[in-house]
């Protein structure tokens, strides 16, 4: 009875220490060792905390001290750090910063490995060259070829050759709350930009875009799209997406797109705002559902609710689906307010013989839409691309289909909305933080915004101006700071060429 005691006691032992392992605080910080013991006082680097050698296991957490962390560089070109360690489903491994530390990875990173939950982190090349001349970055500011049960939270990605790379092998991957811009690739003379602020793909269970922006790139911003690939299972949840396409002059590109050579399924777009100030390319559409390139593509099934899109010559398209809702969106554009063709603008081709879509599959009522001076601003046609004057219908012909019977067309001024229209997204994941949307139709100078369900009483904060973050939050002056007192709060207006009748904001709980 004795050895079987011992032998219960070591087991016992070993199981308390393993159950610390799972458990430890690995720190790292920019001049770490590669033998550090992991302790504040001996730091990690961060290559050896994420590489293949790590000491960090299942359950463990990576604490990243105050600092920039240089990315290594072969010749003009960032090489990504890579991330090789895995946590399981019950115990992922988190990555964040120490305790009020703001740290900046400085170059781009890859995921590896799976359940990984990545909180706070800024990562970005300061020295982005969006023709890539002098410093290239040759991937997004984070990719995935792993990523399985993986969490990107609250972090800021700028200075890739795209924002964000979330592909198939990351299978139920969240996104929440990180905003993405400055991004992508051009060149000095013609073309069109490149790289996008998410570019991403899916075949098994549901990726999840939730509360993040994007803004001010070279290419797209949101962006689903495959030609041999898949695009299955995505819930895509009150973000806000404007100045797509910023850094080439006359370039109007989609706020949120989801297009491909093959058909998708299990699609929800709910609560998102859009913005694009620019009309220029008639054939883009700033929120396009669609086929492309081949008009043998049919969709299945899709849930397009409660959005604000706003802005584009093309404002919705939407191309054949077996099963789509479209309802409760407030929707405005300088041409064609709402499109469903067979092959709507931008799809890449003309197929004269295709049928139009079945309007029994299409669920299409309790939209708004406001008036913008142009009386067919309609479309319900065939596989045209450039969409034939004879199938632009106004809003009595649109209805008279049988679409937005109970909608509503509003009046505007001018040809644009009226008024001001406010959206705050409160952060889950941290007390204090959260992006907030104002379309300043009116041009005022400030708009007073309550911030009570973002806000305790006596809280102190700091609130910026998305388009004044270029690159690390610590390089951008904040618009306002102060404790918060219960009141509504002023926010100046920038009315920047970039986005003249919108503003974003972001919100964070001063340290």
């Amino acid at each position: 009875m004795l050895h079987l005691k011992s032998s219960f006691c070591v087991f016992v032992s070993l199981c308390l220490i393993a159950g610390l392992s799972m458990a430890a605080e690995i720190y790292i910080s920019p001049d770490g060792a590669r033998d550090g013991d992991g302790t504040r006082e001996s730091p990690l680097n961060l290559e050896t905390a994420i590489g293949r050698n790590s000491p960090v296991t299942p359950g463990g957490t990576i604490l990243v001290m105050a600092g920039t962390y240089d990315g290594r560089m072969d010749g003009i070109k960032r090489i990504p750090f890579d991330i090789h360690i895995s946590g399981t489903e019950d115990d992922p491994i988190i990555i964040k910063p120490d305790s009020g530390a703001r740290p900046h990875i400085n170059g781009a990173v890859m995921l590896h490995g799976n359940y990984i939950h990545i909180y706070n982190l800024e990562i970005g090349d300061l020295k982005w060259d969006r023709f890539q001349e002098e410093h290239k970055v040759a991937g997004a500011a984070f990719n995935t070829r792993g990523g399985i049960g993986s969490k990107l939270i609250n972090c800021n990605l700028f200075g890739g050759s795209g924002g964000a790379g979330i592909w198939r092998h990351s299978r139920d991957f969240k996104m929440y709350g990180c905003i993405i811009h400055d991004f992508g690739t051009m060149a000095r003379e013609g073309g069109r930009g490149h790289g996008h602020a998410v570019y991403t793909q899916n075949e098994e269970g549901t990726k999840h875009f939730e509360n993040n922006a994007f803004y001010r790139g070279c290419g797209w911003n949101f962006n689903i799209y495959t030609e041999g690939g898949f695009v299955r299972g995505y819930d895509v949840f009150n973000n806000i997406s404007f100045a797509a396409g910023w850094y080439m002059p006359g370039q109007v590109s989609f706020s949120y797109g989801l297009s491909g050579l093959q058909p998708s399924e299990r699609i929800r777009f709910v609560g998102n705002i859009a913005y694009q100030p620019r009309d220029d390319q008639t054939w883009r559409g700033n929120f396009r559902l669609i086929a492309h390139r081949d008009p043998a593509v049919v969709h299945d099934d899709v849930e397009v609710r409660d959005n604000y899109i706003m802005g584009g010559y093309r404002g919705f398209s939407l191309s054949q689906w077996k099963d789509a809702v479209v309802t409760g969106n407030t929707i405005w554009s300088y041409g064609i307010m709402a499109e469903l063709a067979t092959g709507p603008g931008g799809s890449g081709f003309n197929a004269p013989d295709a049928p139009k879509p079945n309007l029994d599959n299409y669920e299409w009522d309790h939209n708004i839409y406001y008036d913008n001076d142009v009386e067919k601003a309609f479309r319900y046609g065939g596989g045209v691309e450039g969409a034939a004057t004879e199938e632009r219908i106004s809003f009595a012909e649109w209805q008279a289909l049988g679409l937005d019977v109970n909608g509503e067309m509003r009046p505007g001024r001018e040809g644009k909305p009226t008024g001001t229209e406010i959206f705050v997204n409160p952060n889950s994941y941290e007390q204090g933080r959260a992006h907030i949307g104002i379309y300043n139709w009116d041009g005022y100078d400030t708009v007073s915004v309550d911030l009570s369900e973002v806000l305790d009483q006596g809280q102190r904060y700091r609130i910026y101006n998305m388009l004044d973050i270029w690159q690390t939050i610590e390089l951008a002056d904040p618009v306002l700071e102060g404790e918060f007192d219960g009141q509504e709060v002023a926010l100046p207006m920038k009315g920047d060429e970039a986005s003249p009748d919108f503003d974003a904001f972001l919100v964070l709980p001063a340290l």
